[in-house]
């Protein structure tokens, strides 16, 4: 929800998004530890990754 916040857009969409990022893989693969940070810095990164692929 706080991605589909931030960009204007729909949850579902938000979802599809995340879904296709560097950052989604990260969560799931606990050796990265991005399980244990804040959201706001996960929907930092999310946004980051999701400018670099424009």
């Amino acid at each position: 929800m706080l991605l589909a916040d931030a960009l204007k857009i729909s949850p579902e969409r938000a979802l599809d998004l995340y879904y296709s990022t560097k950052v989604y893989e990260q969560m799931t693969d606990p050796k990265y530890g991005l399980q244990l940070m804040s959201d706001d810095y996960i929907l930092e990164e999310l946004i980051a990754e999701l400018r670099e692929t424009q």
